[in-house]
């Protein structure tokens, strides 16, 4: 089982950042320390962790990836494939996001 507590580091072409994310009976939700907040759903197969993630962006974040501040609240979709490796090895993984790439680390803190 995946479920806890995690801290995420990740960077990106213009910054890095951290944030937290919880992981409980197949849902996210998290927030990061620029405002972005994070919630979804995720599906745990033998060795691999799928998740449908979607990210709302305060007015006036800059994200990591460089994208500039909007004056009005944003979202946006992505999907994540990872190996369970990852995050028991604290490897970083390569996120596609739409606004551009970023390297993640998850850093389980705690489980249930």
């Amino acid at each position: 089982m995946v479920d806890g507590f995690y801290q995420i580091t990740f960077r990106g072409t213009a910054d890095w950042g951290m944030g937290m994310l919880i992981l409980k009976d197949g849902v996210i939700t998290g927030a990061d320390v620029g405002g972005v907040l994070y919630d979804g759903t995720y599906k745990e197969h033998k060795d691999k962790i799928s998740s449908k993630i979607t990210l709302t962006v305060p007015p006036g974040a800059t994200l990591v990836t460089g994208t500039l501040p909007q004056p009005k609240e944003h979202k946006f979709d992505f999907e994540l494939s990872l190996n369970k490796k990852n995050i028991e090895t604290k490897e970083p993984v390569l996120v596609h996001l739409p606004t551009g790439p970023v390297n993640v680390i998850f850093n389980l803190l705690r489980k249930f």
